[in-house]
């Protein structure tokens, strides 16, 4: 079995004889897809590569802060484009990432290397660096560098802080780990940017968002049975306020109800799909949310699904579209 280190050896020689590279983060991007292709990016920026980095979804505002956030973008011509290399960053599987029907169009050969850490994840590429027992990709992102001893500079330092404290909560959720934390210790010495970080990640609901939170906060419901606290979100609720304003909220919930095992937070999105958010102590959810399409870590996951949630006297539901 070929060890994490000869794959990232494997990685760095791929990286080192490329001369175009794409890079892909996953549709409705994270802090983490983000902070670590980004990350990359700047890295290979450094190094006069010729780069092109891709997400479906355009990154949304609170990730602002990161260095060269603008260069990605959404548009699907670029895999019409000939690479050398094509880099994926924290995706189970193409279809999640949003690109399964793109990637066919890359003129053949190129290398193809998958980078996450979710334990779902379908090993779908040339090259499969999925650490299981990381925090987040930025974390595998980290390793990497350490395994190469590449130069941490601030732009690539804030990228993979950004994805370390997003995706373990800012170090209170189970994803949290010695590495992680000695990792970001080592970040904040290269220079990373904490409290940009925490300004626009933590520190940046508005009024309009508390009151939309609030309003969540009132439909908690828990089921006694599976020990389960569940809420959720109306596009409607959102009053024209992106999306985005709600996340993080099964993060929140699962820091703050003490003593129930599982939240679920259901957020329907008004396009006949509803996105749903697992959190739980002790329970395996990646199972669950695999069975519903999705996928993620056993304690932390999530999945899409097709209806809409409908309220009622005796309740809400989902009625199927």
């Amino acid at each position: 079995m070929t060890s994490p280190a000869q794959l990232f050896g494997q990685v760095h020689e791929e990286i080192r004889k490329a001369d175009r590279i794409l890079l892909v983060a996953h549709k409705k991007p994270d802090g983490d897809t983000l902070g670590s292709s980004s990350s990359v990016l700047n890295w290979l920026l450094r190094e006069q590569k010729d780069v092109t980095v891709f997400c479906l979804d355009v990154p949304p505002p609170t990730f602002r802060y990161i260095d060269n956030i603008h260069r990605y973008t959404n548009d699907p011509a670029v895999f019409e484009k000939p690479y050398d290399l094509v880099l994926i960053f924290d995706s189970g599987d193409l279809r999640y990432c949003g690109v399964d029907q793109f990637v066919p169009n890359i003129p053949k050969p190129y290398t193809m290397v998958n980078f996450d850490h979710h334990v779902t994840n379908e090993h779908y590429a040339d090259i499969n660096i999925v650490l299981t027992d990381a925090s987040s990709t930025a974390e595998v992102i980290f390793r990497l560098y350490e395994e190469g001893n590449i130069f941490l500079d601030p732009k690539m330092a804030t990228s993979l802080l950004t994805g370390l404290l997003t995706d373990t909560s800012n170090f209170s959720n189970a994803a949290t780990n010695v590495k992680s934390m000695e990792a970001a210790g080592k970040l904040l010495a290269a220079g990373a940017r904490h409290q940009d970080i925490l300004k626009h990640t933590l520190h940046d609901k508005s009024i309009e968002a508390l009151k939309i939170w609030g309003l969540m906060l009132s439909r908690l419901h828990y089921n006694e049975k599976y020990d389960v606290v569940s809420t959720y979100i109306l596009k409607n609720d959102l009053g024209g306020q992106p999306k985005e304003i709600v996340e993080g909220a099964s993060n929140f919930l699962n820091a703050v109800t003490g003593g129930t095992d599982t939240i679920l937070v259901l957020h329907d999105l008004g396009n006949g799909t509803i996105k749903g958010s697992f959190r739980s102590v002790n329970r395996d959810i990646s199972k669950v949310a695999k069975l519903l399409g999705g996928g993620g870590h056993k304690k932390a996951a999530g999945f899409t699904v097709a209806g809409r949630i409908e309220e009622t006297n005796e309740g809400a539901r989902i009625v199927s579209v």
